[in-house]
């Protein structure tokens, strides 16, 4: 599927859902979107209300049976988290669920929310030969948003959503990461090959990229899955609480103090992220070279060595070689730490995301403050991806749900993201023209905004603005844009 077709195909799903409240209606507005945009030719859904992991029909294209029993297959999809693509015809029919076992190839997909599985989306096809590449990634890339549509239903309903014990694998994890740039498919396929091997990662990038994040889904996609995940901001806590806190305290050390273990050992068997980790100070960057050295601790006020089995996944947003060179970050801490370095793009560098991810900021906001109805306006689209976004994802995260919150109307618009934004004053409007001019100039100032957002790429501009190719060429010549470059 074309990066176009990708961005369309997640729009129509976040528009589906938008309407939907119940866990039927999610998963009805599911199918028929996923049966107008895909070759498929039947679909079922099951979601789980409760904690327990037991899954109940939803959903089913109307050829099938009015319910579809959970079969033990999609009950083995759920509890592991991973894919399953067989031939209706073959291996195991008795596992597949009814209709589908007549189908020529089947797909049965994980739908993850909060750490765990809330979902299963079961597809077929007539024809015997597999399900497509294509068909798998467009349900990889949309299936965390049916999940938080199918979470946010069944809250609603007052289901009880604690977090499943069953964490995602690699390629479950990178899915929950939305995006379609060629910058972040290099982020996801690192994440896969990183995942299950167990070194040391250190996470390079600004501030708001999503390194945390990015930590969770090598965390979730390797082999300490079923571990802790503690996660611990360096920069927040002065040295003498941080090394508390990372190390643990005996008894003793002060009046009214109990003995406490630390975040390390509280990571035992799992992942330890430090996030910030070129602000540590020099102690306690020595104490952290002993725990990747040593694979032991000891408390502050102590003195008995406690081992510790933990992989450590560090983070930074400063130069930590020119930090070496200026003698305030141990250099044998920093090869320690830089074993699989990987660095995150700005969000100004995955422009071909910003729709996307808006979409989904819009799915997710949406429904936490029970505003599902809303939709971003094609304008508003486009003047996200003319922003700079100096605060990366983060910044957009915070754009998208302010706008959530205070938009009046059904369509959120440049005014509802930017509300500091100057309106143009009205000595400065022009009466004189038609409507159709002063329409007119307004279209020729969005489309060269578009122009200017997509780097003058007349495709992704069209995309942008909801057009055909054809439609925004002839705008141009009507508008008398030419062929020389837009610029902002």
């Amino acid at each position: 599927m074309a990066e176009g077709a990708q961005i369309n195909f997640v729009r129509a799903i976040g528009e589906a859902l938008g309407g939907a409240h119940s866990p039927e209606r999610t998963a009805a507005a599911v199918i028929e979107t996923l049966v107008r945009h895909l070759p498929l030719d039947r679909v079922v859904v099951w979601g789980s209300r409760c904690a327990d992991g037991r899954f109940a029909f939803l959903a089913a294209t109307r050829d099938l049976a009015d319910v579809v029993p959970v079969t033990r297959l999609v009950q083995d999809v759920a509890s592991r988290g991973e894919a399953v693509q067989l031939c209706g015809n073959a291996a195991v029919p008795d596992a597949l669920p009814l209709g589908l076992a007549r189908c020529g190839a089947v797909l049965l997909h994980p739908l993850r929310a909060r750490g765990g599985v809330l979902g299963v989306v079961g597809v077929g096809i007539r024809e015997a030969g597999g399900i497509s590449p294509e068909i798998v990634a467009a349900i990889d890339l949309v299936a965390p948003q049916i999940a938080m549509a199918l979470e946010n239903a069944f809250l609603r309903g007052g289901a009880d959503l604690a977090p499943r014990p069953h964490r995602v694998d690699a390629p479950g994890a990178a899915a929950t990461l939305v995006g379609v740039s060629p910058a972040f498919r290099k982020v996801v396929t690192a994440i896969e090959r990183l995942g299950d091997v167990d070194v040391t990662v250190l996470l390079l990038g600004a501030s708001g990229t999503g390194k945390e994040r990015v930590a969770r889904a090598l965390h979730d996609g390797g082999r300490r899955r079923g571990g802790p995940f503690v996660a611990v901001n360096c920069a927040a806590l002065p040295e003498s609480l941080l090394e508390a806190e990372l190390f643990g305290i005996e008894r003793g050390i002060a009046t009214g103090v109990d003995r406490r273990p630390g975040l390390v050992e509280r990571a035992h068997g799992g992942t330890l992220f430090l996030d910030e980790i070129g602000d540590m100070s020099p102690g306690v960057q020595a104490k952290v070279l002993r725990v990747l050295q040593e694979r032991e601790i000891v408390r502050v006020g102590g003195s008995r060595p406690i081992g510790v089995d933990v992989r450590l996944i560090a983070a930074t947003n400063c130069d930590l070689e020119a930090a070496v060179r200026a003698g305030t970050f141990r250099e044998d801490l920093y090869f320690r730490i830089c074993v699989a370095p990987l660095r995150l793009p700005r969000l100004a560098d995955r422009i071909d995301d910003i729709p996307v991810l808006a979409e989904h900021l819009l799915a997710r906001f949406g429904g936490k403050h029970g505003r599902s109805d809303l939709r971003l306006a094609p304008d508003a689209l486009a003047w996200l991806a003319t922003r700079p976004w100096p605060g990366n994802v983060r910044e957009l995260e915070n754009v998208v749900e302010r706008a959530v919150v205070m938009a009046t109307g059904p369509l959120i618009s440049i005014e509802d993201l930017d509300p500091d934004r100057e309106a143009p004053r009205g000595a400065a409007v022009d009466f004189r023209g038609t409507l159709e001019s002063a329409v007119g100039g307004a279209e020729r100032a969005l489309i060269e905004r578009a122009l200017v957002a997509t780097r003058n790429n007349r495709t992704q501009a069209a995309r942008l603005l909801g057009i055909g190719r054809r439609t925004l060429l002839y705008k141009l010549k009507r508008y008398g844009i030419g062929d020389a470059p837009v610029r902002a």
